[in-house]
């Protein structure tokens, strides 16, 4: 049996006249006739009772007509599924991600999948710089979202957005925005970091920047996650350093200080593995357009 053949036998139940489904589907109605024969013998049992005037659905008919109707639109589904996939409308995206990256660009990149490509549905992984390169390179997320990243070789990248750093404090901490000089006043502070990665580039960059000053900082913390860092400084254990947009979403009884005048800039990274970059064009060309980069 073919798909047009099951496409006729349906149109065939809702007209039950073989002269007004053939002329709806435009063939002969001999040939109809010939189809629902040939389908009737593939099945192995009567579709249509013709003991009367007017043909009706035998009991075997209205359940093959049941099943036949759910089997096209699935079918139809699949198929235009199947294109989107192709395009990257469709299927699963894998993105691993830094934590700051949920304070900046995901939340309205997932509100943008979500309306525009609804039939694409993303898995997210949440990790340090070191984790998300290894999870690329084994294949087990598709991009990265990425700060300061060194990117190893094998990978490749495109700078999403740059912004300045941030010194995060205590509410009530006597640094405050008046008499803030620069990250000199800050020498004998306790400091609440992200552990550091050797090579890949996140921490290595903010304590290149604090050890311009002339001081290594006292760290008396560390951890992964950013909002542990942030309710940490809340208590009172120390102070912290993060890109601009990391606090987003926080309402936390901390203040925080615009580096403007430190040279180096936070910068995101969109990171895939250069291997799969064909395979994953179509997802990266909506990403780099979403994005407005290169």
């Amino acid at each position: 049996m073919t798909i047009a053949q099951l496409e006729n036998f349906l149109i065939l139940t809702e007209t039950l006249n073989f002269r007004k489904a053939s002329e709806q589907i435009y063939i002969a109605q001999p040939a109809l006739s010939r189809q629902i024969q040939q389908l009737e013998e593939e099945v192995g049992a009567e579709l249509f009772d013709r003991t009367k005037k007017q043909i009706k659905l035998t009991p075997a008919g209205v359940y093959f007509k049941n099943e036949v109707f759910k089997l096209i639109h699935q079918l139809k589904q699949t198929i235009r599924i199947t294109a989107q996939v192709h395009t990257g409308k469709a299927g699963e995206i894998r993105i691993g991600h830094a934590s700051s990256a949920m304070h900046s660009v995901l939340p309205a990149l997932l509100r943008y999948m979500e309306k525009e490509v609804p039939n694409l549905k993303a898995s997210l992984v949440e990790g340090t710089n070191e984790l998300i390169f290894n999870k690329l390179t084994d294949n087990e997320v598709d991009f990265g979202f990425v700060p300061n990243a060194f990117v190893p070789e094998g990978l490749s990248s495109s700078i999403v957005y740059k912004e300045n750093y941030l010194l995060i404090l205590p509410k009530d901490h006597l640094i405050d925005q008046s008499n803030f000089k620069d990250l000199k006043d800050c020498t004998k502070e306790k400091w609440i970091l992200h552990p550091q990665a050797e090579g890949f580039g996140y921490m290595e960059e903010i304590l290149k920047i604090i050890n311009s000053y002339g001081y290594a900082p006292n760290i008396a913390h560390r951890s992964p996650n950013t909002s542990s860092v942030l309710r940490m400084v809340e208590a009172g254990l120390g102070i912290t350093m993060m890109g601009k947009s990391t606090i987003k979403g926080f309402n936390l009884n901390i203040k925080a200080i615009e580096l403007k005048n430190v040279p180096n800039q936070l910068d995101m990274k969109l990171v895939w593995k250069t291997e799969r970059e064909s395979g994953l064009s179509p997802l990266l060309d909506m990403l780099k357009q979403y994005f407005g980069i290169e």
